[in-house]
């Protein structure tokens, strides 16, 4: 049950970033917080000390390399907590493959919104109108691309050992 509860916040959090992102341009301070909190206690019911100072020092690194992007202006602030949590998760089993799915979703959401700013003209002329549609129009035109949706889609698509445990595989 326990167990169950770590993966519920897990999935919860990641859930209401990529809403959030979508729809304000924002990560809550407050998810990261959960998300960082929450693993420091399944880390001290599950994992032995070396493995859980493995997967701090990977979400170090991983938050070295945002952090460098940051400065480039390629993601926001918001964006480097929230991936720096995520990874925190993963540990060294998954998080390669959690970038790389990262990578893949950001590649397809920010290729997504250039064509449709090309094109928003034959979006919104065949596509019913709601507020999905005209906030995607509105980052497309805007040049606006929530990250957080790429990092979040790329969290739920990878296996971590949080939602393996117990399994075999």
């Amino acid at each position: 049950m326990l167990l169950l509860s770590f993966q519920a916040i897990f999935v919860l959090c990641i859930c209401f970033t990529i809403v959030s992102d979508f729809r304000n341009l924002l990560i809550p301070n407050w998810i990261v917080i959960v998300l960082v909190s929450t693993f420091v206690v399944y880390a001290a019911v599950y994992l032995e000390p070396k493995a859980a100072l493995v997967h701090f020092g990977l979400a170090i690194v991983v938050f070295i390399f945002a952090t460098a992007f940051f400065v480039f202006n390629w993601i926001a602030g918001g964006d480097v907590k929230f991936v720096t949590a995520v990874a925190l998760w993963m540990g060294p089993e998954h998080t390669a493959q959690f970038l790389m799915l990262m990578a893949l979703a950001g590649a397809a959401l920010a290729l997504t919104l250039l064509s449709i700013r090309k094109y928003s003209f034959l979006l919104i002329a065949n596509l019913p109108h709601s507020w999905v549609v005209q906030r995607v129009t509105t980052l497309a035109e805007h040049g606006q691309c929530p990250y957080g949706i790429a990092i979040g889609i790329a969290a739920l698509l990878t296996p971590s050992s949080l939602f393996l445990r117990g399994t075999t595989l």
